[in-house]
């Protein structure tokens, strides 16, 4: 069988060719996509050609040529020897590729493999790979039952960070990007009020709607390291700086001093390595626990998930969704294929 995929050669040259897929061995299924999800911060590091990884030796992916994406939902249309957990036509979540089919290995027992059910679009079920990143923001802040959180940026890791954290029951909620569009769809959350983090006075205003407090959590969702700066000094002292937004590059002139150390705040990470197949000393909260989680939310359409994906096109117009994404933020927030 034969299908189609998406690579890219090197930095801004994408091409979508096909290759052949295979058959199933034992354990594996074939999968026909439905939807991928583009994953906005790693996708754009790829295709700009900043990804730490791609010079990290250590590191098999991402290399050039690269198929990019990890996070897609479809249907299984045949399995392999021994695989009795799925019959052909059944709907599922994977981290898949920008591909129109896929091996899948679903005998793995770190598989991230799961059922989805039938009424959820699929330009939102594509996105629950993806939205286990922003999940560890939650995970990782600790206590959030009505407590006040802030996301630093309302890109689509962001937008989503902030439905988790509701839907977690933080509250108030405060969302702080410079794009007017991106602060409108925050404020759709319920409880979420946005600012513009580059206007004077943001601080002030932050506490006028907080009855004078600053927020007990920060989520830095920008990307950007020299964010952590402003993200130090909008939180409550002792409060937590949560990092979910993978910056890449070095953070600049932070006074650790007077910034962190001073007002005794805690400054956390937040990425997939915090979400392990098995329990950890340090990080007893299982992937298997977060996925099943957030395909109940959108399965529930808690997290209102379509709404955030602004464009879903053909595989052959992602080039163009990438542009997009980095230079008309006014426009593009999530994007999908549709295969």
């Amino acid at each position: 069988m034969s299908g189609r995929r998406v690579v890219i050669r090197e930095p801004y040259a994408v091409t979508c060719e096909e290759y052949e897929v295979g058959r199933p061995g034992s354990g594996q299924v074939i999968v026909e996509t439905e939807a991928s999800a583009i994953s906005p911060g790693t996708e754009l590091a790829i295709y700009t050609g900043i990804h730490q990884w791609l010079s990290d030796p250590s590191r098999a992916w991402p290399r050039f040529p690269c198929v990019p994406g990890y996070s897609a939902v479809g249907r299984v249309l045949e399995v392999g020897e021994g695989v009795h957990s799925y019959r052909p036509g059944a709907r599922l979540i994977w981290d898949g590729r920008h591909a129109s089919h896929a091996l899948v290995d679903v005998a793995s027992p770190g598989a991230l493999v799961y059922p989805i059910s039938e009424h959820v679009p699929a330009r939102a079920a594509a996105l629950a790979a993806l939205a286990r990143f922003p999940l560890t923001a939650v995970v990782r802040a600790g206590e959030v039952l009505g407590q006040s959180v802030a996301v630093l940026g309302l890109g689509l890791i962001g937008q989503l960070a902030l439905r988790l954290f509701s839907a977690a029951g933080a509250y108030p909620l405060f969302g702080l990007d410079p794009v007017p569009f991106r602060r409108r769809m925050a404020e759709r959350v319920p409880g979420a009020r946005a600012l513009d983090p580059g206007r004077p006075g943001v601080l002030d205003g932050l506490r006028e709607i907080n009855s004078g407090e600053r927020p007990d959590v920060v989520v830095d969702a920008t990307g950007n390291p020299d964010a952590v700066r402003q993200a130090m000094a909008l939180v409550a002292d002792g409060g937590r700086v949560i990092m979910v937004g993978s910056p890449r590059g070095i953070a600049s002139e932070v006074d650790f001093y007077h910034d962190l150390h001073g007002r005794s705040i805690s400054l956390v990470g937040a990425h997939g390595s915090a979400l392990g197949v098995a329990p950890r000393e340090k990080f007893p909260f299982v992937r298997e626990r977060a996925m099943r989680l957030l395909i109940h939310l959108l399965e529930s359409d808690r997290l209102g998930a379509d709404e955030l994906v602004t464009h879903h096109v053909r595989a052959t117009e992602l080039r163009e969704m990438y542009e997009g994404l980095l230079h008309d933020k006014e426009h593009f927030l999530g994007v999908t294929l549709h295969w």
